[in-house]
């Protein structure tokens, strides 16, 4: 069920003043409203509860006639502050657990509630000795094996502690990091069992997503959203509005993305208690169109998925050790969402793949943004992945540190051990120079990055492109079992985050197309070669295309395979209209002429 809430909460109203609000906020047509609920504002003392702002609240939702989303967050009550230092202390975590399932149990059987919000954040919990000792000692058989491993000279489990772990370098630090984000993970499951298995999603953060000049235009919304979902992070998107064109466009984004309901800032803060505000011109409520739209299709698309066969991989061991050497600037990050805006942009719908996951079935194509960190059990399952047909695309400087930071000489990383390609031993800076790259029949000119560990050709290749210069190779291509491996020195990606490249969008639909991976839709020619953004769902027997337009397209072309529609006509669930599906040489073409939104949603 996708939602649109408001927020709302104001404590020191009296409840009729909070009526007055909450009965705006219902008449603007939001669906819900966030209201807050702190341990720290509701435990009293030790598992001692005062519910009645909770419970009034509700009743003035039931009031009127609104849903409710309860936001539940953590902080330490005021009079537990000096015992309870840590989440990781049994006592204090206990009693997050039973304030966690006492709300829930309070308000499970409410008509008024639409669903929880749990914040729960990781950098509030940075973890206590206790669990870092416990964690080390599941990973490590040995102080011995650990010293050896991380460099460091403990002599016993109580020589280690949180505080003085950074003391011990990169490798030292990138554990704690791995280790930081294990014991989150740990606790998200603690609270899903507290309260009966609640999903993941709605133990996850909210997604923050600004529309203003300078921030994300629909392609990197798209993007950022695709990517939370893919982690499980969409439940919620908080948007600041701007017009209604745009709160539509991002409202819709998060529809088509898997989003369970987005949220509009604070605009019901009343500057005296006699007085209601203005109703907020940009809101999203005031466009009738998707009000309509949600209101029949809100549920449709919960029975749709996103077919994709190529995968993106997100190393959280490269993000650990990049944060360990306190790099301004985390080239994994920036190379992985490149990638992803580059395949948004490309309209090519791919799969987040993250580290200690086994790869999803039906994959093609594999991207490694700057992975240079991995464990071993990844390398392996990725070279599984090739040996089995698949291809893989390594971007500069992969698996050049094992999962703890450690550096590998070229010829013991992952890479060349399985192929006998080896890398040249020094980097090069090669900033912002740019790539003569040819692919098959395509030529490409690409920016090189900020540096690159160029490879040392043998004959076992089967083809070499982009050469540097005598003995070295900027990318290559060499056979591993029935699929392949391009590896590929420079870091193409590094500069198209801040500034877009349509040349690295155009080899990143030929290296897909290369291996098989073809977008379903096929976008011709438009006025003034402006390109769409597509979102395709589909099950077995229905498609909801989700079509963005840029705002200076007045129309556009579609082809799509022989047989892909089976109707000659579509609707346009969102604008309303009909569209006609011709049939030319062999393939199916709709032309869309956009409503006055540059949003079509197609269905059959």
């Amino acid at each position: 069920m996708f939602r649109i809430t408001a927020f709302s909460d104001y404590r020191e109203y009296s409840p009729a003043a909070r009526r007055r609000i909450l009965a705006r906020i219902k008449a603007d047509s939001y669906d819900a409203v966030r209201f807050r609920i702190d341990r720290a504002m509701t435990e009293v003392a030790l598992r001692r509860y005062d519910d009645s702002f909770m419970d009034s609240f509700f009743d003035d939702a039931a009031a009127v006639g609104i849903k409710v989303v309860p936001s539940v967050s953590f902080h330490t009550p005021p009079w537990a502050r000096e015992a309870e230092l840590s989440f990781d202390e049994p006592e204090t975590w206990r009693s997050v657990q039973l304030f966690l399932a006492h709300v829930v149990s309070r308000l499970w059987r409410r008509k008024e509630l639409a669903f929880f919000r749990i914040l729960f954040k990781p950098e509030k919990n940075p973890g206590s000795d206790p669990a870092f000792r416990s964690y080390l000692a599941g990973k490590y058989r040995s102080m011995e094996d650990l010293n050896r491993a991380l460099g460091t000279c403990y002599r016993v489990p109580e020589d280690i502690s949180v505080k003085d772990a950074v003391l011990y370098g990169v490798r030292m630090k990138t554990e704690l990091r791995l280790f930081q984000h294990w014991n989150y993970e740990r606790k998200l499951a603690d609270l899903g069992n507290t309260i009966g298995g609640i999903s993941l999603q709605a133990l996850e953060h909210t997604v923050f997503v600004s529309r203003k000049p300078e921030l994300p235009d629909t392609l990197s919304a798209l993007t950022l959203l695709h990517e939370a979902a893919e982690s499980g992070k969409a439940y919620q998107i908080h948007l600041n509005p701007v017009s209604g064109t745009a709160d539509a466009e991002l409202a819709l984004c998060a529809y088509a993305a898997g989003a369970s309901a987005v949220e509009y800032g604070d605009h019901y803060k009343i500057p005296a208690p006699v007085q209601l505000p203005p109703a907020p011109v940009r809101r999203i409520a005031a466009d009738k169109e998707l009000l309509l739209f949600l209101e029949k299709y809100r549920t449709l698309r919960d029975e749709l998925a996103v077919p994709a066969e190529t995968g993106l991989y997100r190393s959280l061991h490269t993000q650990s050790l990049y944060k360990a050497f306190e790099l301004p600037k985390d080239l994994h990050k920036r190379s992985f969402r490149s990638w992803g805006r580059a395949l948004t942009a490309s309209s090519i719908p791919y799969r987040i793949v993250c580290d200690g996951r086994e790869l999803p079935p039906g994959l093609k194509l594999m991207i490694l943004p700057a992975a240079a960190a991995l464990e071993e059990p990844d390398a392996e399952r990725l070279l599984d992945f090739v040996l089995n047909g698949g291809t893989l695309f390594c971007e500069g400087g992969c698996g050049h540190y094992n999962g703890t930071g450690v550096y590998l000489e070229p010829e013991r990383r992952f890479i060349a051990e399985a192929t006998g390609v080896t890398e040249h031993p020094e980097r090069i800076r090669y900033a912002n120079k740019r790539v003569k790259y040819g692919f098959g029949r395509e030529t490409f000119f690409l920016n090189a990055g900020e540096f690159l560990t160029p490879y040392l050709p043998v004959k076992k290749f089967t083809e070499t492109v982009a050469p540097l210069n005598s003995g070295l190779d900027l990318i290559s291509q060499v056979k591993y079992g029935r699929g392949r491996i391009i590896l590929c020195a420079p870091y193409f990606s590094a500069l198209y985050q801040e500034k877009r490249n349509a040349e690295l969008e155009n080899f990143v639909q030929h290296l897909c197309f290369s291996v098989g991976v073809k977008p379903p839709v096929r976008i011709l020619k438009t006025p003034g070669n402006a390109v769409p953004f597509l979102r395709l769902l589909k099950d077995g027997g229905h498609r909801m295309l989700f079509v963005f337009l840029p705002s200076m397209t007045s129309r556009c072309e579609l082809e799509f395979p022989s047989g892909f529609w089976e109707k000659r006509t579509l609707t346009d669930l969102y604008g309303g209209g009909r569209l006609r599906v011709t049939q030319s040489g062999g393939a199916q073409r709709v032309k869309l002429k956009p409503p006055h939104k540059k949003i079509i949603v197609l269905y059959e």
